[in-house]
């Protein structure tokens, strides 16, 4: 499943890079008034396959390949001019910066943005309208068992068509009128089942997650196998779709079929190296920077420029993690931070919102202590009781913490509330399943977009 919405976004890269290169020929066309010769053209291809590639992560950073966007609306137009504003001063930058360029193809690149931009426009609305027009012939799901995750996948399909799946029905012996889930059949009879996956095309039937079928049910469902379905879990598909775990559908034999550290010891050794040598560049780098970010903390509120608290870290053992102070200190009894909090200064809120207080956090890294990416640490009292509210929480802490993680690229604010945390688990649980150095990559993108947008935490 989670291969069909790969196959789809790769198709869209696919596609997007094939535009970028015809439209330079294009442009060149449209520039000297006939078919470029072979020195220029190659030129040309040479340098602005570079640029192609900046684009491509520019593209993936801004979200271009979701699934989830609607290509024929205001907001996919608005998303677009801002991909191709950041793609030409990219661009200008690669021609007009310090690297030294021999080329300087002015008009070139002003054709190549406008001609690209209308292919890459009508190429989206166009797959758009075809997708929509196709809903009915979208991958059929069935459902064994009502719950909150099937009703939340439900709302989510419904409101997101372009993923691929239509619901067919839901099964449950436990009738629930008043369920949610609109006008999509509702069945409470095991004979049902066969009649209804024939009539409604019926593809994936997803089968509940801890929770254990009855015999009747087991023996029709395996009667079913005839019809080619294809069978799979409720935690398996509400992964696929939200890419996050759902902690009430999963037991410890989740975690005893899906964690394997050992097998992953290879990415743990050259990951850490990796944060290592790159934080250490970037302290070095940024070091500059910190008497006037220090000198600016002081004048606007009394108090350290660091801000210091103990944290807990991979295997539940303590350090002290360091940051820039954002916060007042007077009448600060310094509980855990809350949206719009009014301790935070000023200048404070430009360093949360821009990620600049995490900065110090790279002598963490340097000693080993965290990581670039990983869960979000919490203080050693929030974390215990937060372990005996949440089922499972202990398992976050099988990986060092991190400055950013796929829940804080995740697009929601999370506090430390009980609720909130749950659904924080729910990110870190999937990053612990699926740890690899795609999906660190693809944090890292989505964190400077965050960055970019200068959204606060």
């Amino acid at each position: 499943m989670r291969k069909k919405i790969r196959y789809r976004q790769f198709f869209l890269l696919f596609v997007d890079v094939i535009l970028m290169y015809a439209s330079l020929i294009i442009s060149l066309m449209l520039r000297r008034g006939d078919f470029p010769p072979s020195s220029v053209l190659q030129v040309h291809l040479y340098h602005f396959s570079i640029i192609f590639v900046v684009w491509i992560i520019i593209f993936y950073t801004l979200g271009f390949y979701r699934l989830d966007l609607n290509f024929c609306d205001w907001n996919y137009a608005k998303l677009l001019a801002t991909g191709l504003m950041v793609a030409g001063l990219s661009s200008i930058l690669y021609f007009y910066g310090p690297l030294g360029v021999l080329i300087a193809p002015k008009t070139v690149q002003f054709l190549l943005l406008t001609v690209f931009g209308i292919l890459l426009w009508t190429w989206r609305f166009l797959y758009g309208k075809i997708y929509r027009a196709k809903r009915k012939q979208e991958a059929g799901v069935g459902f064994i068992g009502y719950s909150k995750e099937v009703r939340d996948i439900i709302r989510k399909l419904d409101q997101q068509t372009p993923i691929g799946y239509d619901i067919r029905f839901v099964f449950s012996e436990d009738f629930d009128p008043k369920a949610d889930i609109g006008s999509i059949p509702f069945l409470h009879e095991c004979g049902q089942l066969r009649e209804t996956i024939r009539n409604s095309s019926v593809d994936f039937i997803v089968l509940p997650g801890k929770q254990s079928l009855n015999p009747e049910i087991s023996r029709e469902l395996y009667n079913l196998l005839d019809m080619g379905l294809k069978f799979i879990s409720l935690t398996d598909f509400y992964e696929a779709i939200f890419r996050r775990v759902p902690i009430r559908a999963i037991s410890e034999m989740w975690f005893l079929e899906n964690i394997d550290l050992k097998h992953r010891s290879n990415y743990e050794f050259f990951k850490e190296a990796g944060d290592r040598i790159l934080s250490s560049l970037l302290f070095l780098i940024c070091l500059p920077f910190f008497p006037l970010i220090a000198l600016i903390i002081k004048l606007e509120s009394p108090g350290p420029v660091f801000f210091t608290q103990e944290r807990i870290g991979r295997f539940g053992v303590p350090y002290m993690i360091i940051k820039f102070r954002t916060m007042r200190v007077q009448d600060n009894d310094f509980s855990p931070t809350k949206k719009n909090d009014s301790r935070i200064t000023k200048f404070g809120s430009f360093l949360r919102s821009s990620r600049i207080d995490e900065l110090p956090q790279l002598i963490n890294i340097i000693k080993g202590e965290m990581c670039i990416i990983g869960p979000r640490p919490e203080r050693p009292e929030l974390a215990r009781e937060l372990a005996r509210a949440i089922p499972y929480y202990q398992q976050r802490h099988l990986v060092k913490p991190g400055i950013t993680g796929w829940d804080q690229v995740s697009g929601e604010y999370h506090s430390p509330s009980i609720e909130d945390t749950q659904k924080k688990l729910q990110f870190d649980l999937y990053y612990l399943k699926n740890l690899s150095f795609s999906l660190d990559f693809s944090i890292i993108f989505k964190t400077v977009m965050v960055v970019f947008r200068r959204e606060g935490r």
